[in-house]
């Protein structure tokens, strides 16, 4: 499911600092990680060399290892390939989570390829979407090492799309050359980053950008959702008065699907029906609140009226059933030399280092929260290898003219979850929390879910039922779900909290308090001046690079403004568990709500810590 409401740790910080000098000597020792045989050994400890050691410094390792981190992959995650493909011990949880990984990222895609139809006029849609999901997706689960990871299309990959359309009128150029270069750049860029092992940068990421990113992503979700449900009425789209009654009930099913959505999100928290009744409601909430949002718009009076006028808007289908042809009207192979010139090609750079900001951020985020302690991996990690095969995926999406993707969040952790075995301990806390036992660590779950996209493609005729008031109620719970969990947001909360009732966590606690409101008010306008040049600036498509210049801006401007025991709490690099359970006791108390543990198993970018770990 989409669920977005997740805190910000769940996870022991020993355990933590384990995997991440793990990952250290993974990427700077030639001995490690080289595993033998299917059984993995059940620590991710590597041995080590005499002269190396576990605790090196940014100093002392160079920036650039050419090919050094992609052999470490290679060379950790090869002797595991086979067991990759072996039987999974219960083969109903993969089953299980290969469906669920399928809903999970069919909603989000039919939302963002209605997004990209509108703001490419029609050159990348439904089919689009699918299709360039599917084919990321095998090429990923076969080829990746992590192959856990879930790729697709997301909301910034959409939005960086639809903000760099108007370049094609700049340089008078056709649109599909132009995303073929794109790509190429992109993709080059990857994979010479991954070659010369620069995937590393993304350990210089901080909860404060990855705050910002996540607050960035939930306010342009939120906008764009009220404005494609609200817009159509203000600008009095169609003459008569069915017309107007249709944009009307388009909105009114937009806001009852986001209701049912946000209600059954909370299902875990219910006290009817059984365990089980409860996780399916909350796990396939957003499916279950498109199938009534699209029943309630077929009900007599709702899509049409007496005389046959006034039809809803629904899922952009130009061909239902699909014949196997591209939205536009064009050929699937695109010719890059054809209507396009050379300051075209080269303009194309632009977008495509975009892209390769915004992937190296996002994508290895994506990837290190899959492999989150919590959720005790066997087998290593393999970023650089998989920043690689990120770049591989640009190729077809070059060659067929289809929109790139990367990892997903949150779509990718919960593909973890639900491969997990779990039981339930009850801590010294109070707290019911889940413990992992066991996860089907496998390529099965991830290639068939992708497979199943292509089913979706020759399903369009059930597509093309969808209101698209339902898809942007979707958007818009997605956006405060993000919102909902973002600890900015949470700050600006608590500002307007009276000073002897906010919760006495360590910010709060240890950080003068306008200090706190400094920090928290820096953060919310940056994220808002990145969300307003990315929706209303002619140049938008710049805002990965606005999001990646957040990393220098807090290591040597912040960093000289704020004092360093301050910092260890505004930005924190991790914290002790018992400390997080406390701490988001302290918040739902202040909040009168009840504190719910599950909140703690959904991750998202917050959760992201570049504990411990400066470079590798």
């Amino acid at each position: 499911m989409e669920n977005i409401d997740a805190y910000n740790g769940g996870y022991c910080v020993d355990d933590k600092d384990i995997i991440l000098n793990w990952t250290r000597q993974c990427s700077d020792n030639d001995n490690l990680c080289s595993f033998s045989g299917p059984s993995a050994p059940q620590s991710r400890v590597g041995t080590q060399n005499d002269s190396d050691s576990f605790e090196t410094t940014s100093e002392e390792q160079p920036l650039f290892n050419f090919m050094k981190g992609i052999r470490r992959d290679l060379r950790a995650r090869a002797p595991l390939y086979k067991d990759d493909w072996s039987r999974p011990r219960s083969i109903y949880t993969v089953v299980n989570a290969t469906f669920f990984a399928f809903i999970v990222q069919l909603i989000p895609a039919l939302i963002f390829a209605e997004l990209m139809d509108r703001q490419t006029e029609g050159k990348l849609a439904t089919a689009e979407a699918l299709l360039s999901t599917a084919i990321m997706g095998i090429i990923y689960a076969v080829l990746a090492g992590q192959p856990l990871v879930i790729v697709g299309i997301t909301g910034p990959v959409a939005l960086l799309l639809g903000t760099s359309y108007s370049l094609t009128e700049t340089f008078n150029v056709e649109y599909f050359p132009f995303l073929f270069w794109i790509c190429f750049w992109a993709g080059l860029m990857h994979i010479l980053t991954a070659v010369v092992g620069l995937v590393s940068l993304v350990w210089k990421v901080t909860p404060f950008t990855t705050q910002i990113f996540e607050l960035f992503v939930a306010v342009s979700f939120i906008y764009t959702s009220i404005r494609d449900l609200i817009e159509p009425l203000y600008l009095g789209q169609g003459d008569t008065r069915s017309d107007r009654s249709a944009q009307y009930a388009s909105l009114l099913i937009g806001l009852i699907t986001f209701y049912v959505a946000w209600t059954l999100h909370f299902a875990e928290t219910w006290v009817v029906f059984t365990r089980q009744v409860r996780t399916l409601l909350s796990n396939y909430n957003t499916l279950l609140a498109v199938v009534f949002g699209t029943a309630l718009s077929y009900l007599p009076g709702i899509d049409l009226a007496k005389d046959g006028t006034g039809g809803l808007d629904r899922v952009t289908v130009r061909l239902a059933p699909w014949d196997w042809q591209p939205s536009a009207n064009r050929p699937w192979v695109v010719s890059p030399f054809e209507g396009i010139n050379t300051a075209g090609i080269f303009a194309a750079m632009i977008p495509g280092l975009m892209f390769f900001l915004l992937f190296i951020i996002d994508h290895n985020v994506s990837s290190i929260l899959t492999q989150l302690p919590k959720f005790k991996l066997k087998k290593p990690a393999a970023y650089h290898w998989d920043f690689f095969v990120v770049g591989l995926t640009f190729i077809p999406c070059a060659i067929l003219g289809l929109p790139p993707g990367n990892g997903l969040l949150p779509q990718a952790p919960l593909h973890v979850r639900a491969l997990c075995t779990k039981s339930y301990v009850t801590d010294e806390h109070g707290v019911k929390r889940e413990v992992v036992t066991h996860v089907e660590e496998q390529r099965w779950s991830a290639l068939a879910q992708a497979s199943l996209l292509f089913i979706a493609l020759a399903s369009f005729q059930i597509i093309s039922w969808i209101p698209r008031g339902c898809l942007f109620g979707i958007f818009l719970y997605l956006g405060l779900g993000a919102l909902h969990v973002n600890e900015i947001w949470e700050r600006v909360r608590l500002c307007f909290v009276v000073r002897k009732k906010r919760p006495l966590v360590p910010i709060v606690r240890d950080v003068p308090w306008h200090t706190v409101q400094l920090w928290t008010f820096i953060q919310l306008s940056l994220a808002l001046a990145i969300f307003g040049v990315a929706e209303f600036v002619e140049i938008g498509y710049i805002y990965p690079a606005l999001l990646t210049l957040l990393v220098p801006l807090r290591s040597y401007v912040l960093e000289r403004i704020f004092k360093k025991e301050d910092m260890k709490h505004l930005n924190p690099f991790g914290e002790d568990e018992d400390n997080y359970q406390e701490e988001q006791r302290a918040i739902h108390h202040t909040r009168n709500d009840s504190f719910d543990s599950q909140e703690l198993t959904f991750p998202n970018r917050a959760e992201f810590r570049g504990q411990g770990r400066t470079n590798s």
